[in-house]
C-alpha cells in the first residue's frame, strides 16, 4: 500500500508539528495510519486507496495553514525516572505478546483473569486514597445530559472526542417499520444525552447552584468514552476505559494545596512501581485552532499536568492528570463559596486501563513481578483518618 509523504520542514516548528499530528488522527477518515516522521519533519499517511487521495491531500494543507498561525509551545518537564539499565528484558520480551494479550486482547475490548483483578487493585489504591483526604463516595451514570456537556463548554471545545446517544422514538408507527427495515438504524433520532467523555463533569452537575460554607471533595470510578479512530485503538488507546477521578472544589489556595498534595504522593508511589517516565505540562486536546489561546494559557499557568509512563516497547503515555481549573466549571454551574463568588475547582485523573497496560507492559505476568511491587499493589486497604462534610 503506498503511502503520502507531506513534508512540514521549514513549514512548521517542532510543537507546531506535534500539535496538528494530535488533531490529524481526528480529522481524516479512509487512512489505515497517520505518523509524524521527526528525522525528516514530514508527515506519512497510509490511506485505504492510494487513488483516492485528493481530500485527505487538501484537509492536510488547510490544517498546515491554521497551525502555522499558532504560536504553539512545549511541555516542560518536573519530575523524570529514566529506564532501568540491566533488566532482563530480552528473554521477557520475547514473548510478551503472548503474554500480555493472554490477559488483555489486543484491541483493549477484553480483559480477563489477573488483569481484571488488576483494575480493582489499583483502583482501590486510587480511592483508599481519596478517602484518606476526606473525599466523599459517588457513582454516576456512563451517560450524560447534552445540557451538561453544553454548560461546562466540550462539545464546542471538543467534538472529536463525543459519542452521542441514538434512539428509536416511541411512535407506533416508528417502531412497526423496525422489524422490516433494510437499515433500522436510520430510523432512530438523536437523544438528549452522550456517552460521558469524563466522570469529573457529573460532579458540578450534581453540585449546581449550591453555595458551600467548606470545601468539598468528591470521587467516583466510571467508565468514559472517547471516539478514536479505529486504526488506533489498541493497548493503551480505547475508545472505553475506565477513570477513577478526585473532584476538589475550594478557593484557590485550596484546589493548589490539593493538587500538590496529590502529585507529590502519586509520583512517589509510581516510583515505589518501578515505573519509568515524567511529569510535565500539558493541555486539553482542544480542536480547534480559535481556541489556541487556552492551551497556551493552560500551560503558562501551569493548569495541568500529566503523569507520562514509558513502557518497554518504546511508546509513551499519559495514565494521570492533575488539574486546577480555576472558576471556569464551578462559575457556569454556579458552585459559589461563603462569599458568593465562584469556588476554584481542581481533579486528579487516572486512567485505570492505562495503569494497568504499563504494568502488564513492563512486568508480564503478575508472578513474575519483583516482590516489592507486588506487596505495594496487595497491601492492606487504607483505613479513612480524615472527615469532611458530603
Amino acid at each position: 500500500m503506498g503511502k503520502l509523504r507531506l513534508s512540514c520542514e521549514g513549514i512548521l516548528t517542532l510543537n507546531q508539528a506535534q500539535s496538528l499530528m494530535s488533531k490529524l488522527a481526528y480529522s481524516i477518515e479512509g487512512i489505515h495510519e497517520c505518523e509524524w516522521d521527526q528525522e525528516c519533519m514530514e508527515i506519512v499517511i497510509e490511506p485505504d486507496d492510494i487513488n483516492n487521495c485528493d481530500g485527505i491531500l487538501e484537509t492536510v494543507q488547510a490544517m498546515i495553514g491554521e497551525e502555522r498561525g499558532i504560536r504553539s509551545l512545549g511541555s516542560r518537564t518536573v519530575n523524570r525516572i529514566s529506564r532501568r539499565t540491566g533488566l532482563p528484558e530480552l528473554g521477557r520480551r520475547s514473548d510478551f505478546e503472548r503474554k500480555l494479550h493472554h490477559v488483555f486482547a489486543a484491541d483493549g475490548s477484553v480483559k480477563r483473569d489477573f488483569a481484571v483483578r488488576l483494575v480493582e487493585m489499583l483502583d482501590h489504591q486510587f480511592q483508599d486514597m481519596a478517602l484518606r483526604r476526606g473525599a466523599a463516595l459517588r457513582k454516576y451514570p456512563s451517560m450524560i445530559a447534552l445540557d451538561t456537556l453544553e454548560k461546562c463548554g466540550y462539545m464546542r471545545s471538543f467534538p472529536q472526542n463525543l459519542f452521542l446517544v441514538g434512539e428509536f422514538p416511541h411512535r407506533y408507527d416508528v417502531l412497526r417499520q423496525i422489524k422490516a427495515a433494510p437499515d433500522p438504524a436510520a430510523l432512530a433520532r438523536q437523544s438528549r444525552y452522550a456517552l460521558a467523555p469524563a466522570v469529573c463533569f457529573h460532579c458540578y452537575e450534581e453540585m449546581s447552584g449550591t453555595t458551600l460554607n467548606e470545601p468539598v471533595l468528591l470521587t467516583a470510578m466510571g467508565s468514559c468514552f472517547r471516539h478514536e479512530a479505529e486504526w488506533r485503538v489498541g493497548n493503551h488507546r480505547l475508545s472505553e476505559f475506565g477513570m477513577r477521578e478526585i473532584v476538589f472544589i475550594g478557593d484557590s489556595e485550596f484546589v493548589e494545596e490539593e493538587r500538590s498534595w496529590w502529585m507529590k504522593e502519586i509520583w512517589s508511589w509510581f516510583s515505589e512501581l518501578g515505573l519509568a517516565g515524567s511529569i510535565t505540562t500539558a493541555n486539553d486536546p482542544f480542536y480547534f485552532s480559535e481556541d489556541a489561546l487556552k492551551i497556551q494559557h493552560q500551560k503558562m499557568a501551569s493548569m495541568k499536568y500529566e503523569l507520562l509512563v514509558e513502557v518497554p516497547q518504546g511508546s509513551t503515555f499519559s495514565i494521570a492528570s492533575f488539574n486546577h481549573m480555576g472558576d471556569s466549571l464551578c462559575k457556569p454551574f454556579d458552585v459559589k463559596g461563603p462569599s458568593g463568588s465562584p469556588w476554584s475547582s481542581g481533579c486528579v485523573a487516572f486512567g485505570i486501563d492505562r495503569w494497568v497496560f504499563a504494568l502488564l507492559s513492563e512486568y508480564g505476568p503478575f508472578e513474575e513481578w519483583p516482590l516489592a511491587v507486588r506487596e505495594r499493589l496487595e497491601g492492606e486497604r487504607m483505613i479513612p483518618v480524615l472527615k469532611r462534610s458530603e
